[in-house]
């Protein structure tokens, strides 16, 4: 489901500052979506360096040369229903912010980033997409393209070919390189950082 229904043990209207960074665009929590997601979830599993609900997909296999997992997370942002909708539209006439979440659309998204480093001291990233949608099946459906290519290529002969077209990429910055591999993978062009409200 992509909506939390349980409303948060608190009887007050929260202050502005609950809502502060709030990452229109991404999967960070503010505070007041932090307490959401604790009394919805439980402990906060869904914490890592960023505070947020996500799941490892793939998992760094340790190894200190040639290709390896830098990241690979999938992603989820909820929205409102039920009692905590409610307990949110309750609030608003006190803090006009909380609109923000009531008006929040479910969202689910893939991030994979499989890093290269070698003796010849070749550092790069081999591959990064980000795939974000509103609509859960279209996700599965993107995560299950990226695992088939993740699965049936050889990233350290990857990534002898990409050292060897260097001169085609190299000067690119960050979203011209992954555009190159998305390309060179014949991939669709990634997607994120949607609009999140309905």
């Amino acid at each position: 489901m992509g909506t939390w229904g349980v409303a948060i043990e608190n009887m007050v209207c929260p202050r502005p500052n609950k809502l502060d960074r709030f990452d229109q665009s991404g999967y960070d929590l503010c505070e007041l979506e932090q307490e959401y997601a604790q009394c919805n979830l439980g402990d906060p599993q869904y914490m890592r360096y960023k505070r947020c609900i996500k799941q490892d997909w793939y998992l760094p296999c340790g190894n200190s040369t040639g290709a390896h997992i830098n990241h690979s997370d999938l992603y989820e942002r909820k929205g409102y229903h039920g009692y905590a909708l409610e307990q949110l539209y309750h609030w608003t006439p006190g803090n006009n912010l909380l609109y923000k979440m009531t008006q929040l659309k479910p969202k689910w998204g893939i991030d994979i980033s499989i890093d290269y480093v070698d003796e010849q001291r070749n550092v790069m990233e081999l591959f990064h997409y980000e795939w974000d949608s509103h609509n859960l099946d279209s996700v599965l459906e993107k995560k299950e393209l990226i695992q088939g290519i993740i699965d049936t290529n050889d990233w350290n002969d990857v990534a002898k070919t990409k050292i060897s077209r260097k001169d085609e990429w190299q000067h690119l910055d960050f979203v011209g390189q992954s555009a190159w591999t998305t390309k060179f993978l014949n991939l669709p062009e990634e997607r994120f950082k949607l609009i999140p409200w309905q």
